[in-house]
């Protein structure tokens, strides 16, 4: 069994990730921001809210005050990438993933990995810790308007309480032995989780790293803004039968492309990396 004790989150194998007391999460005297973001990631999981009619996209602003950014917000995702020009900076960006234990769990909303410590990146000197990836159908990002088949957001986060995600698009192609073993251990909705031994979430990464970096925000509510995106430019590649699996499970479930408001998108990293294990 997996149970570790992550930024405020108790993840087991045994059970469904479930969010800690206020009073366990923060010391005395912690930073409000930090808390606030927290609190509002909770109510979202007490709130009805999809990706179609009254509870859709278009409506999730309305359904509780601390969705008030999904409506207001100035600096929301996902958004076209297409803009992205060359960064003068050089490479920003250090993956350390290393093979955890994880737990597969479906949240009604996708099919989610909380990963075991041990893995994290390093972004502009930084540290954020991954803590879980989920997929959506279509991908959430476009470029030049166009959706890859699927989209995974690898979700990490730093002591101080923000967040960098690793976006990922995902085409049809080749079977990926690695999503394979996560969509064999999906449970029901509303089932304990399932453990995956030693599961390394770099095999789920492309071959280059020429990324699209910018500030946005959470894809569900409560769309909390000043999210670090990363989203490499390069697809790895799923199975028609893979993606149709996952349909059956998670319709559509992409928020649409948000306006960039004057965001300024740049494009980082070299090509020359190591090649991904898949068939």
């Amino acid at each position: 069994m997996v149970s570790t004790r992550r930024n405020g989150w108790l993840v087991t194998c045994s059970a469904v990730a479930v969010p800690l007391r206020r009073s366990d999460r923060l010391p005395v005297g912690g930073d409000p921001s930090r808390e606030e973001r927290m609190e509002e990631t909770n109510r979202a999981s007490e709130v009805a809210w999809g990706y179609e009619g009254e509870t859709g996209p278009d409506h999730w602003g309305g359904l509780d005050p601390c969705f008030a950014l999904c409506d207001s917000g100035s600096r929301q995702s996902p958004v076209d990438l297409a803009n992205a020009i060359p960064a003068a900076a050089g490479d920003m960006l250090d993956i350390r993933w290393q093979a955890t234990d994880a737990c597969v769990l479906d949240t009604g909303h996708t099919v989610q990995v909380d990963m075991a410590e041990g893995s994290f990146i390093v972004l502009e000197g930084r540290e954020f810790s991954l803590t879980q990836f989920h997929f959506h159908l279509p991908s959430e990002h476009t470029v030049g308007g166009a959706r890859y088949a699927l989209e995974a957001h690898f979700v990490h986060v730093a002591a101080a309480g923000d967040l960098a995600v690793i976006g990922t698009f995902i085409e049809i192609g080749g079977e990926d032995v690695n999503i394979q073993r996560i969509w064999e251990a999906i449970p029901a909705y509303g089932a304990s989780p399932v453990m995956l031994s030693g599961f390394d979430p770099a095999t789920l990464l492309p071959g280059g790293r020429v990324y699209a970096r910018y500030t946005g925000s959470l894809t569900t509510p409560p769309c909390s803004e000043a999210v670090h995106w990363v989203v490499m430019a390069e697809p790895t590649f799923a199975s028609q039968a893979q993606v149709d699996l996952f349909s059956k499970l998670h319709p559509p479930n992409a928020r649409p492309v948000q306006p960039l408001n004057g965001r300024t998108i740049t494009l980082h990293g070299s090509s020359t990396q190591p090649e991904r294990n898949r068939r």
